[in-house]
């Protein structure tokens, strides 16, 4: 048996035929058709396997990306179609393809790592659930009549996707999309796994806003809106013909929780909000490397002078940050704990760190407050 190792040009096909066993055994649906940007030959060093007798046995999908939070770009690896054979099972195998997976992020420089499951193999290897956003459910009847004036709404079609690409780039937090990746994952037409559709959103012949939506199984079920960019006034102007577009009464919108100006506009409008997770696991596998790229970001929210006065250490075995402001220091140890302090976790003992930061460090937790957790980039289009 070889591996780990990148997947071959010529095992492509074995590749799909493993994961649409495992993940497509009753759908007509495909996931090499459904996943363009990991099952494309342009990533087959990312595709990490083992094959034996020229059959793929187990694999682990990577996407290495470029993510914008809040003007810092950040490397990121979105991991998914994890798998093995059921006749390969127990052996290990998922857990030395993960663990070659890490190490080939950090070798590419990557600082995070986002893995669209929760099983115990991400636990073991130090994923968590992390991250801060907002689920808002809105139903027709709580949007007003005359909304949306002089706006028009249509489903997306190939000619739009620079009008696309211009108005994701002008979204603080979000993945670095070329426009031929962005035109392979809208023609797929799948969102976070489901069957989905892309409206545009325009005022004259100007698109101001689009919105990349979940199909509803049925009329009683809502609409799930899990990528937009633009204005989010139009966005909400044109919500209820959108329902009426896709055949429901109701609808569920994902943000991330810093995005004021679309929460604003759903809660007058009576929308009902709860909080969750990032969908599925995360893991800050380069701490030191991530500071470094976000340091533009702290500067800004907390001035030049403080963060003069302000050391951060960063130890990479065992994992540790050490804190120093005027006298005070505070240090979070593991994987996890870092994790959960930059970008926040609804998960146990993990939620109350800052307020543990704060009583042993009032001065230093405050400082800190201001800029952490920050904002984490969802997936969108770019579930893998």
């Amino acid at each position: 048996m070889e591996g780990p190792r990148g997947l071959k040009a010529r095992e492509l096909p074995s590749a799909a035929e493993l994961t649409n066993a495992i993940f497509r055994r009753n759908s007509p649906s495909k996931m090499e058709d459904e996943f363009p940007a990991l099952f494309s030959m342009g990533n087959l060093d990312n595709m990490r396997v083992f094959v034996d007798a020229g059959k793929v046995v187990s694999l682990v999908g990577m996407s290495i990306k470029d993510a914008m939070i809040m003007g810092c770009k950040i490397r990121t690896v979105n991991i998914g179609a994890v798998c093995t054979h059921p006749e390969y099972r127990n052996r290990g195998l998922s857990t030395r393809l993960m663990e070659d997976a890490t190490r080939r992020a950090r070798r590419n420089g990557v600082q995070l790592m986002l893995v669209s499951g929760s099983r115990g193999l991400y636990r073991r290897l130090g994923c968590i659930n992390a991250g801060i956003y907002r689920s808002f459910y809105i139903a027709r009847g709580q949007l007003g009549e005359e909304t949306g004036e002089g706006l028009s709404l249509r489903k997306y079609e190939e000619d739009d996707v620079v009008d696309l690409v211009k108005l994701h780039q002008s979204e603080p937090i979000r993945f670095v999309r070329p426009r031929e990746e962005f035109s392979a994952l809208l023609a797929a037409k799948r969102l976070c796994d489901l069957l989905s559709e892309t409206y545009v959103i325009s005022k004259g012949e100007k698109a101001v806003a689009y919105v990349c939506v979940q199909l509803p199984p049925g009329k009683e079920k809502p609409l799930v809106m899990m990528e937009f960019a633009g204005s989010r006034a139009a966005i909400l102007g044109k919500l209820r013909d959108l329902m009426d577009e896709v055949g429901t009464a109701s609808a569920i919108i994902e943000s991330p929780s810093s995005d004021m100006g679309l929460e604003c506009l759903l809660l007058a409008a009576g929308a009902k909000h709860s909080t969750r997770g990032f969908m599925g696991t995360v893991e800050l596998i380069d701490p030191k490397g991530f500071l470094e790229r976000i340091d533009p970001y702290l500067t800004e929210i907390i001035g030049t002078d403080r963060r003069g006065e302000l050391t951060i250490a960063c130890r990479p075995k065992p994992p540790e940050l050490r804190f120093r402001y005027r006298g005070q220091k505070f240090g979070v140890s593991g994987i996890d704990r870092i994790t959960a302090f930059f970008f926040g976790s609804l998960e146990g003992q993990l939620r109350s760190l800052p307020e543990e930061i704060k009583g042993s460090a009032p001065e230093l937790g405050q400082l800190l407050a201001k800029a952490f957790p920050m904002p984490l980039v969802d997936y969108g289009l770019n579930y893998v």
